[in-house]
């Protein structure tokens, strides 16, 4: 069976901070036509999941799409020439204040192939110090400490459902980082 399309023509739809394309498809399988719209970015980000006395570091922060509140871990864009490592580093200083001696990689994905090409990198930081945030100009948020056990417990209940959490919280109890049974 052939899942594939090929693109009939392609154009961006709109230019602001990400472009937004429309490609006119053919289907492989049957030459039917559709008219698929994405967000024109190859990219990749960071996450980073900071975890100290049985506590994880969270921000919370309005997010506009889904007009609300949220809490999620501290997550940033990677820059150009820069590595993911250097990047969670970065990233958790600006937002949380703090700087990690120990990161270590957890594992990546790419959370919405249908909207987008981006990869998120998971890193979990330890031995943290807290030195002042340097928050971009557009970045108002809350920092909190909360019981491991808590932040579980509200992505059970479905409390904690946005953003990069979920899926940081289910790597970092399937690696060992975050268990279950120690936090209960």
């Amino acid at each position: 069976m052939k899942l594939g399309w090929s693109v009939k023509s392609s154009r961006v739809a709109y230019r602001g901070r990400f472009p937004v394309i429309e490609d006119e498809l053919i289907a492989d399988l049957d030459g039917r036509e559709h008219l698929y719209t994405y967000l024109g970015f190859k990219g990749s980000a960071v996450s980073v999941i900071a975890i100290e006395d049985d506590r994880i570091l969270l921000v919370r922060e309005y997010r506009h799409p889904v007009d609300r509140i949220v809490t999620d871990l501290p997550t940033g864009s990677v820059s150009a020439g820069e590595n993911p490592f250097d990047a969670a580093h970065r990233e958790l200083r600006e937002e949380t204040g703090y700087e990690a001696d120990g990161l270590f990689h957890l594992g990546g994905l790419i959370p919405v192939p249908a909207l987008a090409n981006l990869r998120v990198d998971y890193y979990v930081a330890s031995a943290l110090n807290y030195v002042g945030h340097e928050r971009d100009d557009s970045e108002i948020m809350e920092v909190e400490w909360i019981e491991s056990s808590l932040v579980l417990s509200r992505f059970e209940t479905g409390d904690y459902i946005y953003g990069t959490l979920p899926h940081g919280l289910l790597l970092a109890e399937r690696s060992g980082v975050l268990r279950k049974t120690q936090v209960e």
